[in-house]
C-alpha cells in the first residue's frame, strides 16, 4: 500500500510589514536542521510561501497538518509555538536565505537543540550517490536494542528513486511519519513534529539485512537491525493486556476537569457502550487515537456510545494536569467525559487500574458492552502513518462498535 506521507506543520508568521522582518525571505523549498550532537544532524524538509503580508512555513514530514500558535516577535527573535505540544522554534533571520536559532521543548527540563534552515532544492539528507540508491522498500522484521532489552518492530517503507517514506510499528505504538533518503547502501529517515526529533540511520548488507542506529533528540540512542520478511507480524495488541478477576466487579473514581469526583460504572452510563481511553496529552500516538475516537463519538453517541478519557500528565499537581487536559479537550473539540488520572507514569496507571493484568503503554483502551462487561482491551495505537495497519484497526473497531450498539 502506498506509504507516501507528508506532515504539513503550518507556521504562520503574522508580521504586518516587511520592515518588521528586515529581510525578504526566499520562498520555495527549504531544508531544516537539528544538530543533535557533533556527529548527528537531523534534516527535514520545509516549504516557505508568502500569503499577502504573511510568511507561511510548512514542515514536510508526512500528510498531517500540525498547526502553530500565533507567533510573536521578541527582540530580534521570532517565536513559533507548536499547538499540539509545549515547544517552540525560536530563531533569527540572518539574511534572506538563512535562519538560525533553537528548538526548545518545555516538556523536558532545560531541553533545546540548535536549529537552522536555508533554501535547498536537493534531497532532504545530503547524498553523494543518489543514482546508486539501493532498494529499501517493503516490509522489514526489525529488532530495536538487540543487545539490551530487545523489542520487535515492523519497518514499512516506500521508495521512489532515492526518496523514502514510511514508519516503524511496535507493540505499543508507531514512530509516526518518517521521510528521508537513500545514499547507495545507506538509509536516512527523520521525523520532527514539535515533540519528537527522530533520526534513523541504517546500512544494508549484500544479504539484505540492515544494521542501524536510532537517535531521539539529545536524550536517547540505541541500535536496530532488520531483515526482509513480508509475513512477520507483531503480537496481537488485543492480547497484551487482560482483565483480571470478575469483569463486573471493578470501579474507578477520578476527578473531572472541574474537580468533581466521577465514578464508573454509574447509572448515567448504564446500558451504554463505553470506551475508556487511558492516555497522556503529551503522547503523539494518543493524539492519533483521539482523532479517530472523536469520529467514533460523533457517529455513534446518539446511538448509545460513551467515551471516558483518563489522562496522565506532566506537571507538579492535579491543577496542572487538569489544565493540560482542558487544553487537549479544546484543541480537539472533544465533547466526551475527560478525567484527571495523575502523573505521567505507567506505574500510576497500573495502580489505578489494578484490575488489568499489566499496563505497558499509553494509550491503552478498554471497550465495554451494554451490560458493563469488558469485551476488548487494546494496547498502544498504530496511527495513520502505518497505512494499512491503521485502516485495518479502524475497520475492525468500527465493526465492533456497530455490533455492540446493535446488541
Amino acid at each position: 500500500m502506498k506509504l507516501l506521507f507528508t506532515i504539513f506543520i503550518t507556521l504562520f508568521i503574522g508580521f504586518q510589514t516587511n520592515s518588521q522582518l528586515r529581510h525578504q525571505l526566499k520562498t520555495g523549498r527549504w531544508i531544516g536542521c537539528l544538530e543533535l550532537n557533533e556527529a548527528d544532524t537531523l534534516y527535514f524538509e520545509m516549504e516557505l510561501r508568502k500569503e499577502k503580508k504573511q510568511y507561511v512555513f510548512t514542515i514536510l514530514n508526512g500528510e498531517e497538518r500540525v498547526p502553530m500558535k500565533q507567533p510573536y516577535l521578541q527582540g530580534d527573535s521570532i517565536h513559533l509555538f507548536f499547538s499540539n505540544f509545549n515547544s517552540e522554534l525560536v530563531f533569527e533571520i540572518k539574511h534572506n536565505s538563512f535562519i538560525k536559532g533553537r528548538w526548545i521543548n518545555y516538556l523536558k527540563t532545560d531541553y533545546s537543540i540548535p536549529f537552522s534552515a536555508q533554501p535547498d532544492s536537493t534531497s532532504i539528507f545530503p547524498v553523494s550517490a543518489p543514482d546508486a540508491a539501493s532498494d529499501f522498500s517493503g516490509k522489514w522484521k526489525t529488532v530495536f536494542s538487540p543487545d539490551n532489552k530487545p523489542y520487535n518492530a515492523i519497518g514499512v517503507f516506500e521508495q521512489k528513486g532515492n526518496q523514502v517514506t514510511g514508519t516503524f510499528l511496535t507493540e505499543t505504538g508507531d514512530f509516526r511519519y518518517l521521510s528521508g533518503n537513500v545514499d547507495a547502501e545507506s538509509l536516512f529517515l527523520s521525523g520532527f513534529d514539535g515533540s519528537h526529533a527522530y533520526l534513523f540511520k541504517g546500512t544494508k548488507s549484500a544479504d539484505e539485512k540492515i544494521t542501524g542506529e536510532f537517535i531521539s533528540g539529545t536524550h536517547y540512542r540505541t541500535t536496530w537491525n532488520a531483515e526482509r520478511d513480508e509475513h512477520f507480524e507483531l503480537r496481537n495488541p488485543d492480547s497484551l493486556t487482560l482483565f483480571s478477576g470478575d469483569p463486573y466487579d471493578f470501579s474507578i473514581t477520578f476527578n473531572d476537569l472541574e474537580g468533581r469526583p466521577f465514578t464508573f460504572p454509574n447509572e448515567a452510563y448504564k446500558n451504554k457502550v463505553v470506551i475508556i481511553q487511558i492516555l497522556g496529552s503529551w503522547c503523539a500516538n494518543c493524539m492519533d487515537e483521539t482523532v479517530y475516537f472523536k469520529e467514533l463519538y460523533d457517529n455513534y453517541h446518539a446511538k448509545g456510545l460513551e467515551i471516558i478519557t483518563v489522562g496522565y500528565e506532566l506537571g507538579e499537581n492535579e491543577q496542572e494536569f487538569a489544565r493540560h487536559l482542558s487544553a487537549y479537550k479544546q484543541r480537539f473539540d472533544l465533547d466526551h467525559k475527560i478525567l484527571v488520572g495523575g502523573s505521567a507514569r505507567k506505574s500510576s496507571a497500573k495502580e489505578d487500574f489494578n484490575f488489568l493484568s499489566d499496563f505497558t503503554s499509553f494509550p491503552t483502551t478498554m471497550f465495554f458492552d451494554r451490560s458493563g462487561k469488558v469485551v476488548r482491551i487494546h494496547t498502544g495505537f498504530s496511527g495513520p502513518g502505518t497505512g494499512k495497519y491503521y485502516l485495518n484497526y479502524k475497520e475492525k473497531t468500527d465493526r465492533l462498535i456497530e455490533q455492540l450498539i446493535n446488541e
